[in-house]
């Protein structure tokens, strides 16, 4: 069965340092919460080999980026992207008060919101989020005509 998501449409907002255009998997998390914890090993593996055309942004509820460092033993890892959440001006945004939220973001529009911790390097999860990007690319069917 694969994991349960919930499907979302309509615009993305614009978030700084956010490429536009493409796909992200914007992942709302932080070192002191223990599922986002839990995640962490399945996040970094799918950031640092992710399905073709996709970016994962992680955003930081921490209090500092020494807050993160030292859950990673000295130094985020880069392939994370990862932002400080100050203010929490992206989580308000989307709507990502539980942590961990992930949002998938294809060309600019909301895909899909995922709740709780995921195994994201499972062959499923790699799966779905490239069935949920091709989905969303793919040109909409026209109406037969009549």
């Amino acid at each position: 069965m694969p994991p349960a998501y919930v499907r979302l449409s309509g615009p993305a907002p614009t978030l700084t340092g956010v490429p536009a255009g493409g796909a992200q998997l914007l992942v709302f998390w932080a070192a002191w919460c223990p599922p986002c914890r839990q995640e962490a090993p399945g996040l970094r593996a799918l950031a640092s080999d992710p399905p073709e055309g996709l970016n994962v942004v992680t955003f930081g509820r921490d209090a500092s980026l020494e807050e993160v460092s030292r859950f990673f033993d000295g130094r985020v890892p880069p392939e994370l992207n990862l932002r400080l959440d100050e203010g929490a001006v992206a989580t308000q945004a989307l709507g990502a008060e539980t942590l961990p939220t992930s949002i998938l973001v294809v060309d600019g529009r909301l895909v899909a919101r995922f709740t709780g911790p995921r195994n994201w390097d499972a062959p499923e999860m790699r799966r779905l989020l490239e069935r949920l990007m091709k989905e969303q690319r793919a040109p909409a069917a026209s109406a037969p005509l009549r």
